[in-house]
């Protein structure tokens, strides 16, 4: 008997884990192939950019050249110089014949340059182009510089033009939501499902303990959360390779961030357990489980809006997964993994106290 509670959660649900594995493929491989056009998005719209060309030197005090592409009859150039590419407040640069200036960088600021060109027989400019020194404004970097976001990106200074940046917040901010309630709802379901469905006395008909029916349905939790982090790193890896990004986030950083949330998910299906075999309904388990999942994230956000509030993160499950640590980084941390690894175990070992403890109703 032993092993055959496991094997039979995996095949009475296979079709269940086999449709959620092709929902996370589909939104994994396709996650990094929204990236080039969200970056293309970031970048300021600068008109005629093609036309003026910029060299910025690496040190202060060196010097900027700046050229443009002549035009047909100008008889002149004139090139203003402002802090904001509006132009509103601009200064005049240089004005002459030539298509190419430089000119000592003893600034730090971004600033634009728009170059018109000049016609003797009109006094109507036309504009050649704009270029700006420096990269283009990521509209993402002040809202990052709230506190509330800094629990996404571990406190790294994180670009969202950038394939890691983007992903560690568009694709790692909702995977705990997406796979962890997912886990929930399945752990609360197969103990708090064979209460409300009285399978119960006909299970425990067979040579079979509690604590055997308990660790069974635990194991078996194990594989499928194990097939969705597998179907997770196959995708992500898929469609990193499909907009030629590994070399930028090699193969091994995307399985590692992902094999470092087992743990994590584990957790979760104690948690989901404890809760199944304290209040033997599926509903009300599912509520009691979802509620504290979102207790311990709403706990670690809370604990990143100022240090008085930092306890509050110690306290919470999703402090012990930095997914940025591997994704970006490509750092394990060994002591986050052996803390959720206890975790999970100290709450099975629970939900195995409380169920031998309890009635089964009839």
């Amino acid at each position: 008997m032993k092993g055959n509670m496991a094997a039979m959660e995996l095949r009475s649900g296979w079709k269940g884990i086999t449709i959620f594995g092709i929902l996370i493929i589909i939104i994994s491989v396709g996650m990094p192939q929204i990236f080039p056009a969200f970056q293309d998005s970031l970048t300021e719209d600068l008109e005629g950019a093609n036309h003026v060309h910029i060299d910025i030197p690496e040190e202060q005090g060196a010097f900027i050249n700046l050229s443009w592409d002549p035009l047909v009859n100008a008889t002149g150039y004139v090139v203003l110089e402002d802090n904001s590419s509006f132009m509103l407040t601009s200064r005049l640069k240089y004005m002459g014949t030539a298509t190419n200036i430089s000119f000592s960088m003893n600034f730090t600021e971004k600033r634009y340059y728009a170059v018109l060109a000049m016609y003797n027989s009109t006094d109507q400019r036309q504009l050649v182009g704009i270029t700006a020194t420096g990269r283009p404004d990521n509209p993402f970097d002040e809202l990052l510089e709230n506190p509330a976001y800094s629990g996404f990106t571990g406190g790294r200074d994180i670009n969202m033009a950038e394939v890691d940046g983007f992903l560690v917040l568009e694709f790692f901010s909702w995977w705990w939501m997406l796979a962890g309630l997912f886990i929930a709802y399945l752990s609360v379901a197969v103990i708090a499902g064979d209460f409300e469905n009285k399978r119960m006395d006909l299970l425990f008909s067979s040579p079979i303990s509690r604590r055997q029916y308990i660790t069974e349905k635990y194991v078996a939790m194990i594989i499928i959360a194990c097939i969705i982090v597998l179907f997770a790193i196959l995708g992500l890896i898929a469609g990193l390779s499909s907009i030629d990004a590994l070399d930028e986030v090699p193969a091994g950083n995307v399985a590692l961030s992902l094999v470092t949330c087992l743990p994590f998910l584990i957790s979760i299906v104690g948690i989901g357990m404890v809760a199944s075999v304290t209040l033997q309904k599926v509903k009300a388990g599912i509520g009691a489980t979802f509620a504290l999942i979102f207790a311990q994230f709403f706990m670690y956000s809370f604990g990143s809006y100022s240090p008085s509030l930092a306890w509050m993160k110690t306290l919470s499950i999703f402090t012990y997964w930095d997914y940025a640590a591997g994704f970006v980084d490509g750092a394990f941390r060994v002591l986050d993994f052996v803390i959720l690894s206890v975790l999970s175990v100290v709450l099975l070992l629970i939900a195995i106290c409380i169920f031998q403890r309890r009635d089964i109703p009839v």
